[in-house]
C-alpha cells in the first residue's frame, strides 16, 4: 500500500515538473530577476514574454484590444482555466445580462451568479514612469499559470476570469525605458525625460476617462464597459519616494453621492483583504483612508465607481526608475512615521528598490484574485443589484431625465458629448414627436438621458452640476480642497444646452445604437460665396483646411441674417470657387456642418483673413497643457509647428526673424520661470523636485527670446497666453494687465478645478461665435486686471467674471476677489496683438465650449 503512494505522489510530482518545465519564467527569459536593480524590461520584451506564455499554455491568452496613439499594439491577456477559456463568450455574455438586468427575476440573477464567473481586471503603470506594475506583471502572469501562489490556482481559476493589462500606456513604457537605459551608470541615471511620457497627454493620460480622446483610453473602456463588464478592477500606480510605502483603500473623504453604498462596501472588503494578506506577510508601511479621496470622477479606477465596477487604486512609493533609494529615517514626514488607525505599521526608513514594489504588487494582486474566487457570488450578484436598483429605484430628489434639446449653440458639439457619453456606456433616446418636461416644451429631435440604466451614476455625475462640500482641517480652519477637481459637468465644458428634468413625463422616444450625425448637403445653386457659422467649433476645422488650399476667406464683422441665413459675428465668407466646391464635401464628412449660400458679400462688413502660419512653444519640461494643446490643433486638423528654445533665438551674425515664419506663436500654460531659464526659480516650492538634465536640454528661452517675442508682436506678430504663461507678459512686457489673484493667500480664495460663469463680448474679434455668456474651467488659473493704457498699447476686455453668483459646478471661496475682474484680454501693441487667456481654454481638451478664445487668435482678421 505504502508503495503504491508512494508510486502516486512521484507521478504527481512528475506530472507537475513537466508542467513547470513547459513554462519559461521571467527570470530565464530576461536573464536576470524582475525587478532587479537597473534593470528595466521595456514594451517589445513584455510583447515577447506574454506571446510566449499563451504559445506555452492553455490558461492565457494574449488579445490586441486597440492600437496606441503612436500604433503599438496595446494587449490584454486573459487568464483562467482551460475549461473557462473555451467558453469565454458564454461568461461574458452572462456579465451583460446582469449589468442590463432589465427583465430578470431575483432567482434569475442568482442562478447566472452561480454560474458566472467574477471577472477581475488588473491594470498597470499608465503612468510611465510609475513603472513597478508592468515589470510585476511578467511574474504575476507565470505564477497564477503555473500555480506558483499562496492558494490553489487551479481551483480559483475555475472561478475567475484575470485580464490583465501589463501596461495601458506602451508609447510612454518605451520612452521611459529607452531614456533609462541610456544614462545608466550617468548622473542623470533615473532622472526625468525632458518630454511628455504619453504623446499628447503625459500624466494626465489619468484625467481622460470620462472624455475618451485618447486611442488608449478608449479601447480600455471599449473593453471594461462593453465587451468584458468585470465586475472588478485595481488600477497600479506609484507616488512620491518618501510617502507610505503602499495607498490601498478605502478611501478619505468625500464620497461621490451618485456612487451606490454597496459599491464602497466591496471596494473596502477588497482593499481590507489585500491590506491583511500584506500585513500578515510582515509588509510594512501601508495606509488606507488618506490623500485619496471618493470624489473625483476622471481618473481609470474611479470612473469604475460609476459603472458598478468594484474599482480600487494602488499606489506604491517609488524609487528611481529601476535605481533603489536610500530613504533616512528622518526624511520621512511625521505622517508617515507615527501610527494611527489607518496606518498601524509605519515603514522604518532604509533601503528601497525595484523589487521591493514588484513584491508589494505581487502579493496585493494575487490577493485581489483570491478575495474575488472567495466572494465570487457575492460579487456578480451585488453587480447585478446595484444595476437593477439604478434601473428600478429613484429617491427623493434625483432627476428623472436630462433633455439635450435640437436647437444649440454648436449642435456638432452637442453630438459629440453623446458620442462619448454613449462611448462610456450611456443609454440615449432620441424624440420622434414634441413632448414637455418640466412644463418646458421640446422639438422632435431633442435628446432624453433617462436616469433608469444600469449606469446611472455615471451619466448622472456628468450630465449634473456639482457642489463640492466645503470641508475644514477644523472648524475655521483652513480649507481642505479635493484631489485634483471639485466640477466637471459635462454639457457646461462643452458648451451644450443640458436641462435636468425632475418630474416623469411621457414622450415618443427611440433608444439609440449609434449618434444620428445629419448628412451634410451643400447648397442645391451656387452663389458666389459660402458662409460657415462661427457658432461652430468645425467651422474652424473646415476653414483652416481651406486655408490650406489657399482660399479667398474673410470674416464678418457683425452677425449677417437674410432670408433663412443667420449666423454670427465672425462667422466666414469664402469665395465660391471650382476647387473649394472639389474639396467641400470630404470636409464636411469629417467635420459635419451646415453650409449657407452667398449671392454676393459686397454688403457685408468684414475683413479678409489670410493664411495664420502657427507656432506653439514646448519647453524642455514635460507640459501636459503644451500636450493638450497639440491635441486639440491636432484634433481640427490645424497645422503648427512646435518651437524649441533654440528657434527662439539667433546666430552671432544674424537675429532671429520670428514673423518671417510665423504669424502666430502660442505658449501653453507653464510657469514663467520655465520658459525663461528652463527651471523654476530658487524661491519656488517645486525647486527642490528639479533635477538635472543632459546640457542639450537645459535652458529656456532666454532674454534673447523675450526680446524676439517683443519684436515679433511690434513688428505685426499675435502673441497667445494661456493660463500661467500669461505670467511671461506680466513680467518682460510693460503691458496694462496683471494678475489679480498675485499674492492672495488661499484661506481669502481657492477655486480648485471649478467651472465659473463668464461675460463674453463676441463682437470682438477673439469672442467670435460665443455666447453672451459661456462656462470657463478654472483650474490654478488667473484673474486678470487691466487698466487705462500709454503709449503703443491699447486693451479690450473680451470676457469677464460677473459681479456675482460666479460659481457653476464644483467650489469657490472668495467669489468677490475674482468678481467684475477679466478672463480673457486682447492687448494692441504697435502693430500686434498679445492675447491673454487667463484660465486654460482648451482644458484637457474637455472645455469645447471655450475653444474658441484660441481658435478666433489663431484666425484673428485683418481689421483696421
Amino acid at each position: 500500500m505504502r508503495k503504491k503512494i508512494l508510486s502516486s505522489v512521484i507521478f504527481l510530482l512528475f506530472i507537475l515538473s513537466l508542467n513547470l518545465v513547459g513554462q519559461t519564467s521571467p527570470e530565464e527569459f530576461l536573464g536576470h530577476k524582475v525587478g532587479a536593480d537597473r534593470k528595466l524590461v521595456d514594451y517589445d520584451q513584455i510583447l515577447a514574454y506574454f506571446e510566449k506564455l499563451d504559445l506555452e499554455s492553455d490558461k492565457i491568452k494574449v488579445l490586441t484590444i486597440g492600437n496606441t496613439t503612436l500604433g503599438k499594439p496595446l494587449i490584454m491577456a486573459v487568464i483562467t482555466s482551460e475549461e473557462n477559456m473555451a467558453k469565454l463568450d458564454t461568461y461574458k455574455e452572462i456579465s451583460k445580462k446582469l449589468r442590463d438586468a432589465r427583465g430578470l427575476t431575483t432567482e434569475e440573477a442568482k442562478k447566472l451568479s452561480r454560474e458566472g464567473k467574477v471577472i477581475v481586471m488588473i491594470t498597470c503603470s499608465l503612468h510611465s514612469s510609475e513603472i513597478g506594475a508592468s515589470q510585476m506583471a511578467l511574474e504575476f502572469a507565470y505564477k497564477l499559470i503555473t500555480g506558483q501562489t499562496p492558494f490553489e490556482a487551479d481551483r480559483v481559476l475555475k472561478e475567475v476570469i484575470v485580464l490583465l493589462m501589463p501596461t495601458t500606456n506602451p508609447d510612454g513604457h518605451q520612452m521611459v525605458t529607452d531614456w533609462y537605459r541610456k544614462y545608466v551608470g550617468t548622473k542623470y541615471e533615473g532622472g526625468r525625460m525632458p518630454w511628455l511620457y504619453h504623446h499628447y497627454a503625459g500624466h494626465d493620460n489619468n484625467r481622460d476617462w470620462f472624455m475618451l480622446n485618447l486611442a488608449e483610453t478608449k479601447a480600455v473602456t471599449k473593453a471594461l464597459y462593453h465587451e468584458w463588464i468585470p465586475q472588478i478592477h485595481i488600477d497600479e500606480h506609484q507616488m512620491g519616494e518618501t510617502d507610505a510605502r503602499l495607498f490601498i483603500p478605502p478611501f478619505m473623504d468625500p464620497p461621490n453621492p451618485n456612487v451606490h453604498p454597496l459599491l464602497w462596501r466591496g471596494v473596502a472588503l477588497c482593499g481590507m483583504n489585500m491590506i491583511y494578506d500584506l500585513q500578515k506577510n510582515d509588509f510594512q508601511g501601508i495606509v488606507h483612508g488618506r490623500e485619496y479621496t471618493g470624489w473625483w470622477d476622471g481618473a481609470c479606477d474611479n470612473t469604475g465607481w460609476l459603472h458598478n465596477t468594484i474599482c480600487l487604486l494602488s499606489e506604491m512609493a517609488s524609487v528611481n526608475m529601476a535605481s533603489p533609494v536610500y530613504i533616512d529615517p528622518t526624511e520621512l514626514p511625521k505622517s508617515n512615521i507615527e501610527k494611527r488607525m489607518q496606518f498601524p505599521d509605519p515603514w522604518p526608513g532604509g533601503w528601497w528598490r525595484l523589487r521591493d514594489i514588484v513584491e508589494y504588487e505581487l502579493l496585493f494582486s494575487l490577493s485581489l484574485v483570491k478575495t474575488a474566487f472567495l466572494h465570487k457570488e457575492d460579487f456578480l450578484y451585488s453587480f447585478y443589484k446595484m444595476c437593477s436598483d439604478f434601473i428600478e429605484k429613484r429617491e427623493e430628489g434625483q432627476p428623472f431625465a436630462f433633455v439635450i434639446p435640437k436647437t444649440q449653440h454648436d449642435y456638432s458639439t452637442a453630438l459629440r458629448m453623446l458620442d462619448i457619453l454613449m462611448l462610456g456606456g450611456a443609454e440615449i433616446h432620441q424624440a420622434r414627436e414634441d413632448f414637455v418636461a418640466d412644463g418646458k416644451p421640446y422639438s422632435a429631435g431633442s435628446f432624453v438621458v433617462l436616469m433608469s440604466q444600469p449606469y446611472r451614476p455615471y451619466v448622472q455625475n456628468l450630465l449634473e452640476k456639482q457642489k463640492y462640500p466645503d470641508m475644514r482641517l477644523y472648524p475655521g480652519g483652513p480649507p481642505i480642497p479635493p484631489y485634483d477637481t471639485a466640477g466637471w459637468t459635462f454639457p457646461l465644458q462643452m458648451g451644450v444646452q443640458c436641462d435636468q428634468i425632475h418630474n416623469p413625463f411621457k414622450a415618443n422616444l427611440v433608444k439609440l445604437k449609434k449618434v444620428p450625425y445629419p448628412s451634410v448637403t451643400l447648397p442645391q445653386s451656387t452663389g458666389s460665396f459660402i458662409a460657415l457659422d462661427s457658432r461652430l467649433n468645425n467651422s474652424y476645422a473646415v476653414v483652416f483646411q481651406l486655408i490650406k488650399e489657399k482660399a479667398e476667406i474673410f470674416r464678418s464683422k457683425d452677425a449677417i441674417k437674410k432670408n433663412e441665413l443667420t449666423v454670427a459675428a465672425g462667422s466666414f465668407l469664402i469665395k465660391n470657387t471650382p476647387q473649394v466646391q472639389e474639396i467641400l464635401p470630404g470636409l464636411l464628412e469629417k467635420w459635419p456642418v451646415k453650409v449657407y449660400r452667398l449671392e454676393e458679400i459686397n454688403g457685408i462688413p468684414r475683413a479678409p483673413l489670410k493664411k495664420h502660419r502657427v507656432g506653439l512653444y514646448q519647453s524642455w519640461r514635460p507640459n501636459m497643457d503644451e500636450g493638450w494643446t497639440r491635441y486639440v490643433l491636432d484634433d481640427l486638423g490645424i497645422p503648427f509647428t512646435t518651437l524649441h528654445n533654440k528657434d527662439f533665438k539667433g546666430t552671432k551674425k544674424k537675429k532671429v526673424d520670428l514673423n518671417s515664419k510665423y504669424n502666430v506663436i502660442v505658449f501653453a500654460s507653464e510657469n514663467v520661470d520655465i520658459i525663461k531659464t528652463g527651471k523654476p526659480s530658487p524661491g519656488s516650492r517645486y525647486a527642490r523636485y528639479y533635477t538635472d538634465i543632459p546640457p542639450e536640454y537645459e535652458g529656456g528661452i532666454g532674454k534673447e527670446g523675450v526680446e524676439a517675442i517683443k519684436t515679433f508682436v511690434e513688428q505685426g506678430g499675435i502673441l497667445v497666453t494661456l493660463n500661467n504663461a500669461c505670467g511671461l507678459v506680466f513680467k518682460e512686457f510693460q503691458a496694462p494687465a496683471g494678475n489679480a489673484l498675485e499674492r492672495v493667500d488661499r484661506s481669502k480664495f481657492l477655486c480648485p478645478g471649478s467651472i465659473l460663469k463668464i461675460k463674453v463680448d463676441n463682437k470682438s474679434p477673439i469672442g467670435f461665435g460665443m455666447p453672451k455668456e459661456a462656462a470657463a474651467m478654472f483650474s490654478r488659473s488667473l484673474a486678470l486686471r487691466t487698466w487705462i493704457p500709454s503709449g503703443d498699447w491699447d486693451r479690450k476686455v473680451v470676457a469677464s467674471y460677473p459681479k456675482e453668483n460666479i460659481l457653476l459646478s464644483g467650489w469657490l471661496l472668495g467669489e468677490d476677489v475674482i468678481a467684475r475682474k477679466a478672463a480673457v484680454v486682447d492687448l494692441e501693441y504697435k502693430k500686434g496683438h498679445i492675447v491673454l487667456i487667463g484660465f486654460r481654454c482648451q482644458h484637457r481638451a474637455q472645455s469645447h465650449g471655450t475653444y474658441k478664445f484660441l481658435l478666433n487668435a489663431l484666425l484673428y482678421p485683418e481689421i483696421n
